[in-house]
């Protein structure tokens, strides 16, 4: 079986736990933590070496997020640890990211701009395409700062894109400007 199906259904398992638990929340902030501490590659490999004895892997992981994380994950996290489990568990925690958003309705959008915005401009922008949200759905955006897009913004939001960066307008331009169509046009004339 792939990783992928596995680590799908251990994110089922502890979405549904943490849901009959009541800590939904408190589990879907952890898998966030986890996702987060997964990306640091001293902590990945660790993971992933056969030569680090799973007591081990435990105490390190209970020394790092003690306090920090939900009792509910941390058991669980320590049960992927005894199952042999523990190097799909940056896996497990996108699927369960995943899971979580299709169950709350939650759509994820990118806004890609040359500088950072502020929270005002953030709120327009939001505000500006609520209308790409179904009823009940709501939006959470991811902002990645471009500098080659001089000014502007890029929208995405599943299959949907809106382009108003000055780099687009530049490249319109540009193709219009050589556009054999328009240079036929002003010889006839």
């Amino acid at each position: 079986m792939s990783s992928h199906k596995i680590s799908g259904r251990y994110a089922k398992s502890i979405l549904d736990l943490a849901q009959d638990n009541n800590q939904l929340e408190a589990v879907y902030q952890d898998m966030l933590t986890f996702a987060n501490v997964s990306e640091n590659r001293d902590f990945a490999l660790m993971l992933k070496s056969p030569v680090i004895k799973a007591d081990t892997k435990i105490q390190i992981v209970r020394s790092l997020l003690s306090g920090k994380i939900n009792a509910l994950t941390q058991s669980f996290v320590e049960l992927l640890i005894n199952k042999g489990r523990e190097s799909i568990l940056a896996e497990i925690c996108v699927a369960f990211i995943e899971q979580y958003k299709v169950k709350n309705k939650v759509r994820t959008a990118i806004l890609t701009s040359a500088t950072q915005m502020d929270q005002t401009q953030l709120s327009a922008i939001q505000d500006q395409f609520k209308s790409w949200l179904s009823a009940g759905e709501t939006m959470e955006v991811t902002q990645k700062i471009k500098p080659e897009l001089v000014g502007g913004f890029i929208f995405e939001m599943g299959d949907q894109q809106y382009d108003s960066s000055a780099k687009r307008q530049v490249d319109l331009m540009k193709k219009n400007l050589y556009d054999k169509s328009y240079i036929n046009l002003v010889v006839k004339s």
